[in-house]
């Protein structure tokens, strides 16, 4: 996958890519393909969420599978090939990459590693919605050097109270930690049951890229709540759910 946010600059030069990609495309064609794969109906109304300064508007993934069923509905041939990954492997301004290649054997097949990572999806969502921090790197928002962290909370999906704290981990990244049915103001994956029933971390990478780290090692979930939580449906908003650590 990938994601680009949502100005001008970086989806022109997308755009531009793009028809290296596809000549044979029209440019008012191209155009819709890239709204509908960014989630949009129309590109008139991806224009019109265009609003706001632009260092706060969202990262959206682009969904190679959108552009091809548009483009399919507009009139040309599937390419079966061509995958937006692939397309940013010459960087394209603003646009970057969700996951990276060491991670494609990277799968979430037991329902802990579900609960982990919908878990880490929620808490990483609520922040950007709250704009604590943006996929941008180095774009904290959450304090200064002397208090580097902030602790808020939210509702999972399934209508569970949440906490999460999320604090500056260097070299670009975040740290988030999350729990669910909180106990106290303290969150700390590393406190396991002493601050909730489901309780994770991750570290959100921003300078390769925009991914969670995949790591459950920190992560503790009451068994009655096991298959609940591995059962969430959540898709990342504008990062991918899927890294390697970086040590």
């Amino acid at each position: 996958m990938a994601a680009t946010p949502l100005c001008e600059a970086p989806l022109a030069a997308l755009k531009k890519s793009l028809r290296d990609e596809f000549p044979h495309v029209k440019s008012s064609h191209l155009s819709e393909a890239l709204a509908y794969s960014l989630g949009f109906r129309t590109y008139a109304a991806m224009s019109a969420a265009m609003t706001g300064p632009e260092g706060d508007r969202p990262f959206v993934l682009l969904s190679t599978e959108r552009m091809r069923e548009r483009l399919v509905q507009l009139g040309y041939e599937e390419d079966p090939e061509f995958d937006f990954e692939l397309t940013i492997q010459s960087p394209v301004p603003g646009v970057v990459s969700t996951m990276p290649i060491s991670a494609y054997d990277i799968e979430y097949k037991s329902p802990r590693d579900r609960a982990w990572r919908n878990l880490m999806v929620c808490a990483t969502n609520a922040a950007l919605e709250r704009k604590l921090f943006t996929l941008r790197p180095g774009d904290n928002r959450f304090g200064d050097i002397r208090d580097s962290r902030r602790t808020f909370d939210f509702t999972l999906p399934n209508g569970l109270p949440a906490r999460a704290e999320v604090s500056d981990a260097g070299f670009d990244e975040v740290a988030i930690h999350a729990a669910v049915n909180p106990k106290g103001s303290f969150v700390s994956a590393r406190a396991g049951f002493d601050v909730g029933d489901v309780v994770g971390m991750t570290w959100i990478e921003r300078e390769r890229g925009a991914w969670m780290q995949s790591s459950n090692t920190e992560f503790h979930c009451r068994r009655h709540l096991l298959a609940e939580m591995a059962a969430l449906q959540v898709e990342p908003q504008g990062f991918g759910d899927r890294g390697h650590v970086i040590m």
